[in-house]
């Protein structure tokens, strides 16, 4: 980020860019997924890899904390830094997953192009995701906040499945070739 700091771009500047990246590269990938021009996620298990990237170490860090007794550090427990290694290997793994995956299902260069909007695109769900909820859950929320928050998740949830087009890609490419 210092990098960026020598072209005279504040901190706050460089956090609503990356915002704004995020955003757009869900978008990007909303329309392109939606048109079936490339395939974004080609089933369900593809899907979840992705998410993976990050719902594995979020996950692994409240076991973990959940592990570590009252009073004590969580460095100092062995068993949670095992369950936090294991979330970032399987982070790892997920990441390589969704990677390998774009690319076999949309060539080399749209590939690469389409794991980066994914995983940035990932970003933005999982804190969407974890927003939502949260609004559900609040203990002093209202009826109606929490109906929105539900709706929204709902919403959220529908776009995701609709972004798993491996099979309508593969016909309208099918589709193509024999016209």
């Amino acid at each position: 980020m210092e990098f960026l700091t020598s072209f005279g771009i504040s901190p706050d500047q460089q956090l609503t860019l990356m915002a704004w990246g995020i955003g757009g590269s869900f978008i990007a990938l909303l329309l392109a997924g939606m048109t079936n021009r490339v395939v974004v996620f080609a089933n369900g298990g593809d899907l979840m890899w992705t998410l993976s990237i990050f719902l594995a170490p979020i996950a692994s860090f409240v076991i973990a904390a959940s592990l570590v007794p009252e009073g004590k550090e969580f460095e100092d427990e062995t068993v949670a830094m095992v369950v936090m290694g294991v979330g970032g290997v399987i982070a790892v793994v997920g990441c390589l997953k969704t990677i390998f995956s774009s690319i076999k299902h949309n060539g080399l260069v749209l590939g690469i192009v389409v794991a980066i909007f994914k995983i940035l695109a990932a970003v933005l769900a999982a804190v969407c995701a974890i927003g939502f909820l949260g609004k559900i859950f609040e203990d002093n929320a209202s009826f109606a906040s929490r109906m929105i928050g539900l709706v929204f998740f709902g919403l959220l949830l529908w776009v995701m499945r609709k972004l798993i087009n491996g099979d309508e890609v593969q016909a309208r490419r099918s589709e193509l070739k024999s016209a």
